[in-house]
C-alpha cells in the first residue's frame, strides 16, 4: 500500500522536501510516528493532518494512494 505525503510551509522548509512516499502504513497514528521518526524536527511544530483534502482529527485507516498533507498554521496579510 502506497501513501503520498505532502509537506507545506515551515515543515517543508525544515525537512527539505515537499513530498515523501510511505509504504505499508495502516493509519494516521502510525504514519505520524514514522514521519516524526524520519524527521524529528517536525515534532516541534504544530500542524494539522488532512486525508484526501479533509482535515482529520482522529486515527483514520488509510487506503492505497491516499493523499496526506501536514499543514502548519498559515498566516496571511
Amino acid at each position: 500500500m502506497k501513501i503520498n505525503v505532502m509537506f507545506f510551509g515551515i515543515i517543508a522548509d525544515k525537512i527539505g522536501s515537499e513530498t515523501k512516499e510511505y509504504n505499508n502504513i495502516k493509519n494516521i497514528d502510525t504514519l505520524i510516528f514514522q514521519i516524526e521518526s524520519d524527521f524529528p524536527q517536525v515534532k516541534k511544530y504544530n500542524y494539522q493532518v488532512s486525508v484526501n483534502r479533509e482535515i482529520c482529527n482522529e486515527n483514520v485507516l488509510l487506503k492505497d494512494n491516499d493523499e496526506i498533507a501536514l499543514l502548519p498554521p498559515f498566516a496571511g496579510g
